[in-house]
């Protein structure tokens, strides 16, 4: 016995419902990057603020929870007064905002964020050294120097976005 493969049935794809998971997606990734960039382990489960179309917020906020690894998500009107006295990071997607509703010691963070900026500098300087040597740059396969300017780029674009991230902190 052997059945043909499914064959989809356009009929039946509903766009709307395409249309959320997408969002439900990038919602996900951005609240996942939120806990990136703050640094918090996946075992620690923080609130979400998010603010957007309260229906879908509401529709989003169990799967959210669940895949995000979040302690609850919360519908608030408006993130912009509650974002300007807090040190959290907001992540914009769409018309979505959201923000970790986390304690943030601003002195702490300055200094984690000044110790990965020298760390990201060193890298910068090594990955540069290493170009910078007409020996390494001729002798090595090109592979391998495609592999360190990549190297070198993807650092440069991580210190940016910290240096953002320390200037986003509010005064101490």
């Amino acid at each position: 016995m052997v059945q043909p493969y499914p064959k989809s049935d356009p009929a039946k794809i509903d766009p709307t419902a395409d249309a959320d998971v997408a969002a439900l997606k990038q919602l996900v990734d951005a609240a996942r990057n939120l806990r990136g960039e703050m640094n918090l382990s996946p075992a620690v489960k923080v609130p979400l603020a998010a603010s957007g179309p309260a229906d879908k917020v509401e529709a989003f906020a169990p799967h959210l929870a669940a895949l995000a690894r979040l302690s609850e998500v919360k519908h608030v009107a408006e993130l912009s007064g509650a974002a300007q006295g807090s040190a959290a990071p907001v992540a914009v997607v769409g018309e979505y905002h959201l923000m970790l509703v986390i304690e943030v010691d601003v002195a702490a963070e300055r200094e984690r964020l000044g110790k990965e900026i020298a760390r990201l500098e060193g890298e910068i300087r090594k990955a540069e050294g290493k170009l910078g040597n007409e020996s390494f740059v001729a002798r090595a396969p090109a592979a391998v120097v495609a592999q360190e300017r990549e190297r070198l780029a993807g650092f440069a674009g991580t210190l940016a976005k910290v240096r953002e991230q320390l200037a986003r902190l509010p005064a101490a």
